[in-house]
């Protein structure tokens, strides 16, 4: 029998996999991730029967790295972990006094003494793709990402106290304002569900509704002004379709702004408050992508409804700039205490080249630096080729990396609610 030989997997996550042993790779290309682990496995397996001895695998993917042992018989186990030193008695210490009656612990006490539950196994990534493919006899632990990912979820989904109000601002168009709340909304409409509003609260003409799912009507918050004291009484909520697009999977809703080119007058800062105390007996919570006037009355009653502002910027140095000059106003008008519990969310864009590269990454940082005195927390998303041309918005089409980063972002949101 020969010595244990030792191998290498990795799964890239486009149902690909490349496996290396004792030096040699071979590429795997299955165009599903559970298929391409499987045939990574029965490489291994092979090799294993060759030289009858069983061959340690460490395996990589996006969550992390882990190592299987896979014997000749092609069974997969986890390699048995050492042996722990032994642990040294406790030395031995006074004897604890009697408990009076007065200071018996309570059920409460009691109920802390219980050891906290585990993390079930492994759902996603080569972790979860290999706990799929044994059927259940193993029950690899999740990596520390996929617990990251897992905590998000939980804050998304955690318990509220009444109607909150989220306001994402940046007085430059284009800094991606409309993009973030609408994923945002999609974000917490797939994991926490509920009654979700994104409202275009555009002072001219904001391009939410353009970029949604489109209903059976083209009615904006002008339309439901129009009609608002109808919504006095929840009674009424089923005739707020006639207004709102729902947004499919998604699960949210959108409010289309106004169109400034029409004939009609634009909604000021007590319209927006009408709307708004209104609407807030229906929606558990309210997304608002702002227009780029703080001087404009219906930009302000909506930061001051806000129970939280999130800066939006791109990673260019004219949206960053105005980033910063939004938060001077934030702060001059009042309003320092909702920054501070709000978060910024910065979008990288693609560089053309080595040197531009160089300059975008040094922004970031004088950026994250700087946005950090003011908020709760920085999230970074990545650039996503879905999102470059402005189109509709599909949240199929995101890359995994996009939608990672929407899910922190949107947790870090709801904590500070």
């Amino acid at each position: 029998m020969t010595s244990e030989s030792n191998a290498s997997a990795v799964l890239r996550g486009d149902g690909t996999a490349v496996v290396t042993i004792d030096g040699q790779e071979q590429h795997i290309d299955r165009g599903d991730d559970n298929e391409a682990m499987r045939a990574a496995i029965a490489v291994v397996a092979e090799h294993a029967r060759e030289r009858a001895t069983a061959v340690t695998v460490t395996t990589q993917d996006e969550t992390g790295t882990g190592l299987l042992r896979i014997d000749p018989d092609g069974r997969v186990s986890t390699p048995a972990a050492p042996d722990a030193p032994p642990v040294a008695a406790p030395a031995a210490t006074a004897q604890e006094p009697t408990l009076s009656r007065r200071e018996l612990r309570t059920a409460r006490d009691f109920a802390d003494t219980k050891r906290p539950v585990t993390a079930g196994p492994a759902e996603t990534g080569l972790r979860g793709t290999i706990n799929r493919l044994s059927g259940g006899s193993l029950q690899l632990a999740p990596s520390a990402r996929e617990l990251e990912e897992r905590d998000h979820r939980a804050a998304i989904q955690r318990g509220l106290l009444g109607h909150k109000s989220i306001v994402f601002v940046n007085l430059k168009g284009g800094s991606s304002k409309t993009t973030c709340t609408y994923l945002v909304g999609a974000t917490l409409g797939r994991i926490r569900g509920g009654n979700i509003l994104a409202w275009d609260n555009n002072e001219n003409k904001g391009t939410l509704g353009d970029r949604s799912i489109k209903a059976a009507h083209d009615h904006t918050a002008i339309d439901l002004l129009d009609h608002i004291d109808d919504f006095q009484s929840p009674a009424n909520a089923p005739h707020l379709v006639n207004y709102v697009r729902p947004q499919g999977e998604n699960k949210f809703h959108v409010l289309a702004s106004q169109d400034s080119g029409s004939a009609r007058p634009v909604i000021d800062g007590e319209a927006f408050t009408k709307l708004h105390r209104a609407l807030r007996t229906f929606y558990h919570l309210i997304l608002v992508d702002t227009g780029n006037a703080s001087n404009a009355s219906t930009w302000q009653a909506a930061v001051a409804e806000a129970d939280e502002v999130v800066i939006v910027t791109l990673n260019r140095e004219d949206s960053a700039k105005t980033a910063a000059s939004t938060i001077d106003d934030l702060v001059k008008q009042g309003h320092a205490d909702k920054l501070a519990r709000g978060i910024a969310i910065i979008t990288e864009v693609p560089s053309k080249n080595a040197e531009q590269k160089k300059r975008a990454d040094e922004r970031m940082q004088r950026l994250r630096e700087h946005l950090a005195g003011y908020v709760r927390e920085v999230v970074v998303i990545p650039n996503d080729k879905a999102l470059d041309d402005g189109d509709d918005i599909l949240y199929e089409r995101l890359g995994r990396e996009t939608t990672k980063a929407f899910t922190r972002a949107t947790a870090a949101i709801v904590n500070g609610l």
